[in-house]
């Protein structure tokens, strides 16, 4: 109860005008000189407590009047204008979905006086942490299907352990922190990502100066998880560098472990999946493949549980893929010699085509119509996003072996004495640039299935017994509208992931060629970007920019076989 001072004892009258009352009985001398009645005095006993709620909350409610009108809540409208001048100041605009908005944004509640239901429930907001592991897995963490070889499925099985190492935690959230800060082009969240790198990088480098810790899966993981972090953030293309030393870190890493490893069904399966970006990268960059990885290769194929259809392919295309590496690299061979041994492993790649399932062929598609999604006549259509990955994989081998062939023969042909006639060069060049122009054109029209421009078909179903094949390939048909062209990312689904993580390389790979066009060039350019945004990787950006680079400096060659064939054929 407010003090609101001593309260006086006088009549009525007497305390109206403020003056002193004497409080004579019957009346105060006060009232009787001015001929007023006097009602009387009050009781000072009744006047101790008095009875102040109703004006407390009347004075309460007019004060929270006043803050509201001084405070306005935001409309959702208002908020939408601030959070577009926020990202308008950045380098690169940032483009926000509703969905995106609601995740990033708290909902905003009306301050009510009394509390009600919907005030006093509080919605449960996943940390960006988890909103960046949810992103990593619906785009990166594919499950074995058809094909029993998944994705990054090892490392949800880890986290999902209840004593899972913070070692491992923060390389994952370093990882995935990326993408998504990438592919919202969020600067906040890419500060969160390098924190969670250098976390995790600190964390792994003291494992690793210990043998003990230094074996455990939690520490090999960690280093492959850098490494992807190094291929998601990629600033320019001298990262390429940076990602292959953390490849090398990785090999070194798989090698102290040893063959006792492989007792572990994770672990093999952690093998697997290295091994094959191993080789990737060091295609790409040239490099060898790290020492001991072959090795280990070949001890653990026979143990894994690759025991289906298709084993035998796998085997083959992974021998054949360090035999091309190999063939890359030896800068001592003359022009002939190499020559020789491009042609060689192309036939092995021919045998090689022969062993694939019937259930991993393509479908090829003709378009009715030229689309601005396709590039050329065509597209393919794919069982599982692995198979594509594999085939992509083969073409990328067979385009180096045939550029190996077509610059061997050039610099033969300049030789003094020529090491071979323009007879024999024309010809061969020629059918080195056929082989060229149709793999990229292959490369290009697996695109559209793995861009989500399509869908992937239902997994088919075993042939009745007594067939000779054991599984058919079996698609609804022209019928279904699904297999029609649609705009990049109709058919993307978060639970079956299509890896576009693996469609960067390929799509430099076709646009970089010296025989392509500024059509092919571009769509590359312009698929690179898409794959970049939707998950979140930089390496596709800076692919793209260097394919922008080489299409304003370099004119493509439509025909640079031309000039031999004149004078070979004498035209």
């Amino acid at each position: 109860m407010p003090n609101v001072g001593r309260p006086s004892k006088g009549c009525k009258h007497c305390r109206d005008r403020k003056v002193k009352c004497d409080q004579k009985r019957p009346s105060c001398s006060q009232c009787i000189r001015s001929g007023k009645e006097c009602y009387g005095y009050r009781d000072a006993l009744s006047m101790m407590f008095k009875d102040e709620t109703a004006v407390v909350a009347k004075k309460a409610e007019k004060r929270y009047e006043v803050l509201a009108q001084q405070h306005p809540l935001p409309s959702s409208e208002s908020r939408e204008r601030q959070l577009s001048r926020a990202s308008s100041s950045q380098a690169s605009p940032v483009t926000w979905t509703d969905a995106e908005t609601q995740l990033l944004m708290p909902p905003v509640r009306s301050i009510s006086r009394y509390p009600t239901p919907e005030s006093m429930t509080k919605e449960i907001t996943p940390s960006i942490e988890d909103q960046a592991l949810g992103f990593f897995i619906s785009n990166h963490v594919s499950q074995p299907a058809l094909v029993p070889r998944g994705q990054y499925e090892w490392l949800l099985e880890a986290i999902a352990q209840p004593g899972c190492e913070e070692i491992l935690r923060s390389s994952a959230n370093a990882a995935s922190l990326a993408g998504l800060a990438n592919s919202t082009k969020n600067p906040t969240i890419m500060a969160k990502a390098r924190a969670a790198y250098g976390s995790a990088l600190r964390m792994t480098n003291s494992a690793l100066s210990v043998k003990r810790t230094a074996v455990k899966d939690s520490t090999l993981m960690s280093v492959i998880m850098l490494g992807l972090y190094e291929s998601i953030a990629f600033p320019d293309r001298k990262s390429t560098q940076t990602w292959y030393k953390h490849v090398q870190g990785a090999s070194a890493l798989l090698v102290l472990r040893g063959t006792d490893q492989f007792k572990s069904n994770v672990a093999r399966r952690i093998f697997h999946q290295f091994y094959g970006i191993t080789m990737l990268c060091s295609l790409e960059s040239g490099e060898a493949v790290p020492d001991g990885m072959r090795d280990l290769y070949e001890f653990c194929n026979p143990t894994s549980d690759y025991a289906v259809q298709g084993r035998q392919w796998t085997t083959r295309m992974s021998l054949f893929m360090q035999d091309s590496i190999d063939l890359n690299r030896d800068k001592d061979s003359d022009p002939v010699t190499k020559v020789t041994k491009a042609i060689n492993l192309d036939r092995e790649l021919d045998s090689i085509k022969a062993l694939i399932p019937k259930v991993w062929q393509y479908e090829t598609v003709r378009l009715e119509q030229p689309s601005d999604y396709v590039l050329g006549s065509f597209y393919h259509i794919y069982m599982d996003p692995w198979i594509a990955q594999m085939w992509n994989n083969l073409r990328l081998c067979r385009m180096h072996l045939y550029k190996i062939i077509r610059q061997q023969l050039w610099k033969g042909l300049a030789c003094d004495p020529p090491l071979f006639t323009k007879e024999e060069v024309a010809p061969q060049i020629a059918a080195a640039e056929r082989v060229i122009r149709t793999t990229t054109a292959a490369i290009c029209a697996s695109v559209p299935q793995l861009t989500g421009m399509i869908i992937f078909p239902e997994w088919p179903t075993p042939k009745p017994s007594g067939s000779s094949a054991g599984l058919q390939l079996e698609l609804n048909g022209q019928e279904d509208v699904r297999y029609h062209i649609h705009p990049p990312g109709t058919f993307l689904d978060p639970v079956r992931p299509t890896c576009m993580y693996h469609l960067s390389w390929p799509l430099y790979a076709a646009g970089s060629s010296e025989l392509s066009g500024d059509e092919m060039r571009q769509y590359a350019i312009d698929m690179l970007y898409f794959v970049a945004l939707r998950i979140g990787t930089r390496q596709a950006v800076v692919l793209a920019e260097a394919l922008k680079e080489m299409q304003s400096e370099t004119p493509p060659q439509s025909s640079p076989v031309e000039p031999v064939l004149n004078v070979a054929f004498g035209t």
